[in-house]
């Protein structure tokens, strides 16, 4: 079945669950596999990772005698559900405001928090210093089963941010087993954010498309739309940016000749309302247009905007269960690694060579590599286009692509904010890369990851004990791509 097709039944699954819901009310009657993939207008207004989670925790004063089956923590990893992520483009903007909670990949984040955003070097690339780019952010709200589930934990997003530069994903490697007292250097942060039901940013009740925030939030940097803008432009005095970074690459692709007009305007006693002024950007080859507007117009309440054409595309996620596994779809992996023993036994022969003991350690470490790469591409196979993993359970695991670099017994710190464990939850697989446009070539110094798995604290812990407000940063493990 192609991708299309299998976006086409999730969407006709959504609107049976929609219909069922709306007819009795009944959540027992209504299957996981329908709730968890309902698009759009969920049970609460958004799409999300957590749908079947926020389902129940809606329902469940309503719905006393709902059954929750725990795993019991010895449940293998096949036996526990797996919520996959699958990208589509945005066909209607307002899904993708804050107030609507979405999954979504690219763009600007929709800060769950619009106040207290990450701030100083918690928005820096830790090796080159330039401000992290947004990638994925989930919407996974604590599920009535979950060891963590509280009342006033209702909101929970997850938000992930990457420096765009290859090179400084490479060195990532060598900082991400360092221990917190070692201060790591990272590429690639992870932040989460909750919030209780009744809180002062959003209403209570479910969004409906025209629903707007109850509170606006602090100011972004002009440029990227994502971080908080701690400085403004000298001249007009009419954007802002989060970093001297982001004002360099706004005025070379061409701010300097609109910021040159206003102040000749406002010399002129022709002064412009910010509420009013609109910028065309353009580039600096030959003064032709970027195709970006930056407006300094009241926006869609709840979505910022952004100057920058390099940021990588907006596009929705929406969400679907891991079918069970068939046994023609791990034929060949096996076979794989008896193949490649073979063809160097036979390169071997024809050299006339003879066969050492680390020639056999060589072989039986690729062969080992190579089936479980084989294995990898197999589990894939069963959903071609998806680029998320979600499994935030008790024992549950990563789908590693290689043997190499998997995080040892204490590598994954403990949470830095209450001192807690931490456990897998989600994971951004190769496609994704296909989507953002990404180049794919040897000798590109593009992107390239093989997984990018995150950890969260285990007992989804508050910013702090008198405010959910705020970000607390999780931490991500990446995983290169196997060469």
């Amino acid at each position: 079945m192609s991708e299309m097709s299998e976006m086409a039944e999730m969407a006709e699954m959504a609107e049976m669950a929609e219909e069922m819901a709306e007819g009795d009310g009944n959540a027992g009657e209504l299957s996981t596999a329908v709730l968890a993939m309902s698009l759009g207008h969920g049970l609460y207004g958004m799409s999300g990772i957590g749908k079947t989670v926020l389902a129940m925790n809606l329902r469940n004063r309503d719905l006393e005698d709902l059954e929750v089956e725990s795993d019991g923590g010895d449940e293998s990893d096949e036996e526990l559900m797996v919520t996959l992520g699958f990208v589509q483009p945005v066909e209607e903007s307002w899904k993708m405001a804050r107030q609507q909670f979405p999954c979504k990949v690219g763009g600007t984040p929709a800060w769950l928090d619009p106040l207290k955003l990450p701030e100083g070097e918690n928005t820096q690339c830790g090796i080159c210093g330039n401000p992290l780019q947004f990638l994925v952010q989930v919407y996974a709200p604590i599920g009535v089963d979950d060891a963590a589930y509280r009342e006033e934990v209702f909101h929970r997003s997850l938000f992930l941010f990457v420096c765009p530069d290859m090179a400084c994903l490479q060195q990532d490697q060598h900082h991400q087993r360092k221990k917190r007292e070692e201060k790591p250097c990272r590429s690639v942060k992870v932040f989460r954010s909750q919030l209780a039901r009744t809180n002062r940013f959003y209403s209570y009740e479910p969004p409906s498309a025209e629903s707007e925030p109850a509170l606006k939030g602090v100011p972004v940097c002009t440029w990227c739309g994502t971080w908080k803008a701690t400085s403004r432009c000298g001249g007009c005095k009419q954007v802002r940016y989060c970093s001297r970074t982001h004002q360099l690459a706004h005025w070379r692709a061409g701010h300097d000749s609109f910021c040159r007009t206003v102040q000749a305007e406002l010399a002129a006693g022709n002064q412009q309302s910010d509420s009013t002024a609109t910028e065309t950007l353009q580039s600096s080859d030959a003064g032709q247009k970027m195709g970006t507007r930056v407006s300094e117009t009241p926006q869609q309440p709840g979505i910022a905007t952004a100057a920058s054409d390099k940021l990588w595309p907006e596009m929705e996620l929406i969400v679907g269960e891991e079918e069970d596994s068939s046994p023609s779809g791990d034929q060949g992996v096996s076979n794989d690694a008896q193949k490649l023993l073979e063809d160097y036994e036979t390169r071997r022969a024809q050299n006339g060579e003879e066969f050492s003991a680390i020639d056999m350690q060589d072989v039986e470490e690729s062969s080992l590599d190579q089936q479980h790469w084989a294995a990898f591409q197999a589990r894939l196979a069963r959903a071609p286009g998806q680029v998320l993993r979600y499994c935030r359970a008790v024992g549950a695991k990563p789908l590693w692509p290689s043997l190499q670099d998997q995080p040892k017994e204490g590598d994954v710190p403990r949470c830095q904010n209450c001192g807690g464990s931490r456990m897998f939850e989600f994971q951004l697989l190769p496609q994704l890369l296909y989507y953002l446009g990404v180049q794919n070539e040897a000798d590109s110094d593009s992107l390239d990851w093989a997984t990018i798995a995150v950890y969260t604290c285990a007992a989804s812990c508050n910013k702090s004990d008198s405010s959910f407000e705020g970000y607390v940063e999780e931490f991500p493990w990446v995983q290169l791509a196997v060469t």
